[in-house]
C-alpha cells in the first residue's frame, strides 16, 4: 500500500528531527561530561552535603523547596533518613541540561546538531553553575528547576492551555530552586528578539510580552500563597524584600553588587579575552531591534518607532536585569555562584540570537560557532581548574583532620580531654591557593572546612573524623565566642602540648585548643595575639 506523498514527507521530517534530537542530546552529554568529570573526580562533600551525608536530614522544606524533598525521598524509597547516592543525582542533572538543549534546538529551528549543542552548553557549563553541580544532594533538583523554568519558552504555544501549563511549570521550578526562575525572564527577551526576526507585528510583540509577565506573576503569587508563607529560618531573613519607595535605590545597589562580584570572579586577562566577545554578543539584539523598528516605521506611528528603537538600545541592560530577576528586590540578597543561574541563560540566549540573526541575514554562521566554541573552551578550562583545586583542598584538609583526630584520641586517653575548640584557619592548600590567585572564582567555589570562621561547616566536617568528643565550635553563641577569646589568650602564654606543621594543640583543663596555621604562617604569638588576628 502506497502512502500519500505528504504523509511520506512528514514521516521523513519526523525521522530527521528524531535523529537530530539524539545527536544534540548525545553531543551535550559528552560536553557536559567535560564539566562534571573534574567535580566527580574531586569527590568532595559540598557544604550542606556534609550534614546530609552524616544524618540524612533534608531541610529543604523550610527553605521553600518542597519538591526537592519529594524527589530526593522518592529516589531513595525514603524511610527516616537520606543516604548519599551520588553521582546519580549529578549525572541526572547533566542529562536534564542536555534535554534542554534538545528543546532549544527544536524551538529555534537550529538545524546543525553541533551548533545547537554549543549554543545550549552555557546553561549548565557556565563557571558559576559549577557550584550547583557540586552538590551531591541538590544538583538534580537545581537542574530540574532550570528545565522547568525555560520549558514554557521552549514548548509550542498552544493558547490558554499552554499558558496555564507554563504557570504550573514555573511554580514547580520555584519549588525546586527559586533562582532558576531568572532563566525564564532571560528567554522572554530571547523570544522578543526572535519574534522581531520573524517580522511579527508590534502589537503581537506587546501582547506576547504582557502574557509572559502575567504568566510568571501568577506562578510567583501561587508559590507565595502555597509555599512562600511557610519559609522559615535564615532563608526567610535572606528573602526579605525592600520596603517602600525610599528603598528603591537598593535596586541599583544590588545590581552593582552582583555584577561587581561577577567582574571580580575573573582576572583581567580573562576579561581581555572574553570581554570583546561578550560585547559583540550584546550588539546582535540591538541591531535586530533597530532593523525591526526601521522596517515598520512607515506602517506605525512615529511614537511606536521611537519606542521600538529605545527598546532595542536598552535590551542588553534589560537582559542583565533579567538574569538577576527578583533577587534585585531583596533587602540583602545572597550573592554567590549558585544563585547566578540566569547568567547561563544569558549566554545561551545571546548565542541563540546571534545564530538566528546570521541565518536571517544570510551571513556565515561560522561566526556564531566560533563564539560558542570560544566560550565552551573557557568554561571547560574553569571546570578543570576548579576540580583540581577542590581535589587538592580535600586531600589537604583530610590529612590535617586525620592527624588531629589521632592526637585528640591520645589526649582523651592520657589526660581526660573530652572537648576541643578550633582557633584560626588551616587556609588553602598550595595548589588551591595558586588556582585562586589566577582564577579568583575558585575561592568561592572551594569552601574551607577547617576554620573557626564558619561554624556551620567545620563541625560537620570534623564529625567525619573526630568522635566521642564535644566540639565547642558547634555552639555558635556569645558564650562560645567569649570562651574562645579566653582560651586563645591563655594558650598564647603557654607552650603547646603537640606541635605539627599545620596546628598547635594546647590542653586547658579538659579542653583541647587547636590553633590552626595557614601555610607559611608563624606559630608564635605577639603581645598575646596570634599574627594576623585582631582583638
Amino acid at each position: 500500500m502506497d502512502f500519500p506523498a505528504s504523509q511520506q514527507q512528514s514521516s521523513h521530517a519526523e525521522a530527521a528531527r528524531d535523529t537530530r534530537d539524539r545527536d544534540v542530546f548525545g553531543i551535550l552529554l559528552v560536553l557536559y561530561s567535560l564539566i562534571l568529570y573534574p567535580i566527580l573526580r574531586a569527590d568532595r562533600y559540598y557544604n550542606d552535603d556534609l550534614k546530609r551525608a552524616l544524618v540524612g536530614r533534608a531541610g529543604w522544606d523550610s527553605n521553600g523547596r518542597p519538591l526537592t524533598t519529594l524527589i530526593m525521598r522518592m529516589l531513595q524509597c525514603y524511610d527516616h533518613a537520606m543516604v548519599d547516592i551520588s553521582p546519580l543525582p549529578q549525572i541526572g542533572a547533566v542529562a536534564l541540561l542536555a534535554w534542554i538543549g534538545v528543546l532549544l534546538a527544536r524551538r529555534y529551528s537550529i538545524r546543525s546538531s553541533w551548533m545547537a549543542a554549543l549554543v545550549a552548553f552555557p546553561l549548565g557549563a557556565q563557571p558559576f553553575y559549577l557550584e550547583n553541580l557540586s552538590f551531591k544532594f541538590d544538583a538534580l533538583s537545581m537542574s530540574l528547576a532550570m528545565l522547568l523554568a525555560v520549558l514554557p519558552m521552549l514548548r509550542p504555544d498552544d493558547g490558554r492551555r499552554a499558558w496555564w501549563l507554563g504557570v504550573l511549570a514555573l511554580w514547580a521550578s520555584l519549588c525546586f530552586y527559586q533562582p532558576a526562575i531568572n532563566a525564564y525572564l532571560v528567554f522572554v527577551l530571547v523570544e522578543w528578539v526572535f519574534l522581531q526576526l520573524q517580522q511579527a507585528q508590534p502589537s503581537q510583540l506587546a501582547g506576547k510580552l504582557i502574557a509572559r509577565f502575567l504568566q510568571i506573576g501568577t506562578a510567583m503569587l501561587l508559590y507565595y500563597l502555597i509555599v512562600g508563607i511557610h519559609v522559615s529560618g535564615w532563608v526567610k531573613h535572606a528573602s526579605e524584600r525592600i520596603h517602600g519607595w525610599h528603598e528603591l535605590p537598593l535596586l541599583l545597589t544590588n545590581f552593582v553588587d552582583f555584577y561587581s562580584y561577577v567582574g571580580a570572579s575573573f582576572n583581567g586577562h580573562w576579561w581581555m579575552y572574553f570581554g570583546p566577545l561578550l560585547g559583540v554578543l550584546a550588539l546582535f539584539p540591538v541591531v535586530v531591534g533597530i532593523r525591526y523598528a526601521l522596517a515598520f516605521r512607515t506602517a506605525q506611528p512615529a511614537a511606536v518607532t521611537v519606542l521600538l528603537g529605545l527598546a532595542a538600545l536598552l535590551i542588553p541592560l534589560a537582559a542583565l536585569i533579567a538574569a538577576l530577576g527578583p533577587m534585585l528586590l531583596l533587602h540583602k540578597p545572597e550573592i554567590g555562584p549558585r544563585v547566578l543561574m540566569g547568567l547561563g541563560a544569558l549566554l545561551a540566549g545571546a548565542l541563540v540570537a546571534m545564530q538566528a540573526a546570521l541565518r536571517q541575514w544570510h551571513g556565515s554562521r561560522r561566526w556564531a560557532a566560533a563564539a560558542a566554541c570560544m566560550l565552551s573552551l573557557g568554561m571547560c578550562i574553569q571546570a578543570s581548574a576548579y576540580g583540581n583545586a577542590a581535589a587538592a583542598q580535600k586531600d589537604y584538609e583530610g590529612r590535617i583532620a586525620g592527624r588531629l583526630a589521632d592526637d585528640l584520641a591520645r589526649l582523651k586517653a592520657s589526660r581526660g580531654v573530652n572537648a576541643f575548640l578550633l582557633d584560626g584557619t588551616a587556609g588553602y592548600s598550595l595548589v588551591t591557593a595558586h588556582a585562586i590567585a589566577q582564577l579568583p572564582l575558585v575561592r568561592d567555589l572551594v569552601p574551607q572546612y577547617l576554620t573557626s570562621d564558619h561554624s556551620f561547616q567545620a563541625p560537620d566536617f570534623l564529625a567525619f573524623y573526630v568522635s566521642g568528643m564535644t566540639n565547642l565550635q558547634a555552639h555558635d553563641d556569645a558564650a562560645s565566642q567569649s570562651l574562645l577569646t579566653s582560651l586563645h589568650t591563655r594558650t598564647c602564654l603557654m607552650p603547646a602540648d603537640i606541635i605539627t606543621a599545620h596546628y598547635r594543640l594546647y590542653v586547658v583543663g579538659d579542653t583541647a585548643v587547636v590553633r590552626l596555621l595557614t601555610p607559611g604562617e608563624s606559630p608564635e604569638c605577639v603581645d598575646g595575639k596570634e599574627p594576623g588576628r585582631t582583638s
